[in-house]
């Protein structure tokens, strides 16, 4: 008996293979061999006729004996291409706009996917080494599936960009077949790594989706790399400082600003941290150096004064200040002076102003010796100061007792007594 049970079962296994088997010859049968020529999107048949053919195909797919059959595939591809122009007929009867966008991007994705699988049943050879089609039939099926399937993959790009930041998982899916699917047999012969313009296009989204995946940190500096030299590529090389900047890599954040101060002249701001960062490091001539560099971009207009909203670039008022502070630091006091009155024009704000009054009592003191030079700075310290005084009348903690020590050394009593109570702020 339970010898009996075993025969029924493997007996039941051969007839499901055998009905998978059968069904896909069946359509066949109801595609070459109807009476009426039937068009390669089943776009002249009834949708339930259609949904006939899907019922047939659709568990041979998945089914041992039948999955590795090129004409499931076949058929199989061509349902998807049957649904991709249902779905374009939504679009165009719904004012050019997807329902379900999700649903055309899988089915894209379907498409590209399947026509792989079908090329591969094409080129697989059975145990006796025949292939399934003579090599006429097959050469015009895989021109027809490189056809159907090359505006569906550029389509995954499209895809990808539109979900990046809701579904990055699904952009990543995208753009992996994408890419794959250059190199795939499918689409032998056309050469899209070098003929296709796009390709580049998703390096960028491809590095987004794998930040937000927590995808592999080498590869996502890798597709970052890639971006460099894209229109994506000052946020790409931004993106790369950032997360230089937060492995403590100096080394290579370093190398990064200044790849992006180079490349990207009209992007200011990879200059003025890179400015910073040298200031801070105490390398006053390289920071002034670069500080020119700036200024002379931003005053030739290759660096946008304003963004697209019409809104001031604040970024670029910094050369100005840091010139200014690196030359102080440097003990240049009369060109510190000019500088921060200039970074004063471009930002009027007290650090200038004071800056800038600052660098002139240093120099009054510094002309002791000189009674007429001296006098002439203390006079614009003074007159500086004042400034500071009417303008941020809260802040005497920059102008009280400098003051005090300006009329006081320029023998004005009655003004040095005025201040003479902030004399402890010093």
């Amino acid at each position: 008996m339970k010898r009996l049970l075993i025969i029924c079962a493997v007996m039941m296994v051969s007839a499901s293979a055998f009905a998978q088997k059968a069904n896909v010859k069946k359509v066949k049968n109801k595609v070459e061999y109807s009476s009426t020529p039937i068009a390669y999107d089943f776009s002249n048949l009834e949708a339930d006729k259609v949904a006939e053919l899907r019922e047939l195909i659709e568990p041979a797919l998945t089914n041992p004996e039948s999955k590795d059959m090129a004409d499931t595939w076949k058929y199989a591809c061509r349902l998807k291409v049957w649904e991709m122009n249902q779905l374009l007929k939504q679009y165009q009867a719904n004012n050019n706009t997807f329902p379900d966008p999700n649903a055309f991007f899988q089915n894209q994705y379907d498409v590209v996917s399947y026509y792989e699988t079908y090329v591969k049943m094409m080129k697989t050879p059975d145990a006796k080494g025949k292939l399934p089609y003579k090599e006429e039939e097959m050469a015009k099926e895989i021109t027809t599936s490189q056809l159907a399937a090359k505006g569906a993959r550029g389509n995954l790009l499209i895809a990808a960009s539109n979900v990046v930041y809701t579904d990055p998982a699904a952009a990543k899916k995208y753009l992996d077949l994408y890419y794959e699917s250059a190199d795939n047999p499918l689409f032998e012969g056309l050469n899209l790594k070098e003929t296709d313009p796009n390709m580049p296009l998703g390096y960028y989204i491809y590095a987004v989706a794998l930040k937000q995946t927590g995808g592999d940190e080498a590869t996502y500096v890798k597709y970052l790399e890639k971006s460099l030299t894209t229109d994506q590529g000052p946020i790409a090389c931004q993106d790369l400082i950032t997360f230089y900047k937060e492995k403590k890599d100096v080394v290579n954040e370093r190398k990064m600003l200044e790849y992006g101060f180079e490349k990207f002249p009209s992007v200011i701001v990879f200059g003025v941290n890179l400015i910073q960062m040298e200031f801070q490091d105490a390398h006053y001539d390289k920071c002034i150096e670069l500080c020119n560099n700036a200024i002379e971009r931003i005053e030739t207009g290759v660096a946008p004064s304003e963004n697209e909203k019409g809104e001031k670039i604040e970024s670029n008022k910094w050369p100005y200040y840091f010139k200014a502070a690196a030359l102080y630091n440097q003990g240049k006091r009369e060109e510190a002076y000019n500088a921060f009155l200039k970074a004063n024009e471009i930002n009027e704000n007290i650090d200038n102003l004071s800056g800038a009054a600052n660098c002139c009592a240093m120099l009054a003191t510094q002309n002791a010796t000189n009674a007429a030079v001296s006098k002439k700075w203390y006079g614009e310290a003074i007159k500086l100061y004042e400034e500071c005084r009417t303008k941020y009348p809260d802040r005497s903690d920059i102008w009280g007792y400098q003051l005090y020590v300006c009329y006081n050394n320029t023998n004005n009593v009655t003004k040095a007594n005025q201040f003479k109570k902030y004399s402890n702020n010093k």
